[in-house]
């Protein structure tokens, strides 16, 4: 990626903007805030000048007279009416162009300043105030008139000038150096992320257990983070497929050896009825297994898609769980063992009733499979505060208890080498809590080895 597509770049950008235009506005605020203090300054003196030589009549007798000393830079004028005519009294060899309104805004007692271009394009501040010409000895020495003081603005002209080229030269001075440091602290900046781009390009499916190595507490070390952390459920998943993948493939190619066993068997040379009626129960029951295996896998492929399709209806859960009795108690009668239904309140919940009762035809089952003859399986039922908790105890093998926290992992078994004789394909389990938690629920276990097992269903109830 090129420096201009850059993060940087654009930081640096924008940053530059933003900072010439504060400079900008800066210099600008400098500038009219040094030339109007330099102004008033000067007005302050003109002002301060007028009034010195209006009330010393000698001063105003010696610039009638042309003996008047102006200071250096200084032009003093008197205008004046003889008659209808304006009298002008003004330095020998000096003489301004001004306007008559100038004049007359004074002669008519109102002060006022102005700014004009004297000789060799210097600017000339003018202060206008009116006077009464009360000298023994002047014409019309009652007559109004205006004074005219006037000073070089060149010394504020030079300070002014003086300053816009510095400024000339200091702000795109300041802009260069900031430009190097704004591309030297984005870069470092974002360093990191340079870091995490490098590490997530060279991270491979095949290859989850990098991780990204940005050690600050900033919203970059927040953010490899948040990407470890995604890495890492990756990792999980992959290897969860995998682990998926291979269980699905083990557990279909038993039953499909055993087909294909039976089927070579019973074609290989003429055989009695009898034996080709026990291939076909035998080819049978391995299709049936291979069919129940294959709907699990599609229920929990639907759940991890999150295709499925559920009816929540309001379901008496007693009622639910003494229709399921029935069934139940041939299953334990044809094992030799014994079925209890405990106590079995009317407790209504909001569920997918199929699919509760899978849940709990896949928890009677395991516990109808593991538990010994002569055994018992009991079922309760009983409410805890808000919610519905349905109790399947069992007399069997139990279940260690470095096993509880897997059992309900996919293709977990307990006893890898029963699995087969009984017939489960390790997924029941897993179904069963994708169940519950659907429905707001739980599932708890306690179990000891050799006494026996209680899965705890809980379910939230429908409120009143």
């Amino acid at each position: 990626m090129s420096f201009i597509h850059s993060i940087k770049f654009r930081f640096t950008i924008w940053y530059l903007l933003v900072l010439a235009v504060l400079l900008t506005a800066l210099s600008a605020g400098v500038y009219f805030y040094l030339s109007r203090s330099l102004y008033r300054s000067l007005d302050d003196s003109l002002e301060l000048r007028s009034k010195q030589i209006c009330t010393v009549p000698p001063i105003l007798e010696s610039i009638w007279q042309g003996e008047f000393q102006e200071e250096l830079g200084e032009i003093v004028t008197l205008y004046f009416y003889t008659g209808n005519q304006l009298v002008e009294v003004s330095p020998p060899g000096i003489s301004i162009s001004l306007s008559h309104e100038f004049i007359y805004q004074a002669i008519n007692g109102r002060s006022s300043f102005t700014t004009i271009e004297a000789a060799e394009d210097q600017g000339l501040r003018l202060l206008a105030v009116p006077i009464h010409l009360g000298i023994p000895g002047l014409p019309l020495s009652t007559q109004p008139g205006a004074l005219i003081i006037g000073r070089s603005t060149k010394q504020i002209d030079q300070a002014l000038h003086g300053l816009v080229r510095t400024l000339v030269i200091a702000v795109p001075l300041a802009l260069a150096l900031a430009a190097g440091g704004g591309i030297f602290l984005a870069r470092r900046a974002l360093k990191p992320v340079d870091k995490i781009a490098h590490t997530a390009e060279e991270i491979e499916e095949t290859d989850l257990s990098r991780r990204i190595n940005v050690n600050t507490k900033d919203e970059l070390g927040r953010l490899a983070a948040t990407l470890n952390a995604m890495i890492g459920r990756l990792e999980k998943a992959f290897q969860r497929q995998k682990q998926f993948t291979s269980d699905a493939s083990h557990e279909l190619r038993t039953p499909l050896a055993v087909i294909e066993a039976e089927s070579t068997l019973a074609l290989q040379k003429e055989r009695p009825p009898s034996d080709y009626r026990q291939s076909l129960e035998t080819i049978s029951q391995e299709s049936r297994q291979m069919s129940s295996l294959i709907d699990q896998l599609l229920t929990l492929a639907r759940a991890d898609a999150g295709k499925e399709q559920w009816n929540f209806t309001e379901v008496n859960l007693g009622k639910l769980i003494s229709n399921l009795s029935t069934d139940i108690e041939v299953l334990c009668q044809e094992k030799g063992l014994s079925f209890q239904l405990g106590q079995a309140q009317d407790l209504v919940v909001k569920c997918d009733e199929a699919r509760l009762r899978e849940l709990f035809m896949n928890l009677l089952d395991n516990a109808i499979r593991y538990t010994p003859s002569p055994g018992t399986i009991s079922v309760s039922l009983h409410r805890e505060g808000q919610m519905a908790v349905v109790a399947i105890t069992d007399t069997g093998i139990g279940i260690p208890a470095e096993d509880i926290p897997f059992i309900f992992e996919r293709f977990y078994r307990v006893d890898k080498s029963r699995s087969r004789v009984e017939g489960g394909s390790g997924l029941g389990l897993a179904i069963s809590r994708h169940i519950a938690e659907a429905h707001e629920g739980k599932i708890e276990v306690e179990s000891q080895v050799g006494s026996g097992s209680t899965f705890s269903v809980w379910l939230l109830l429908q409120s009143t």
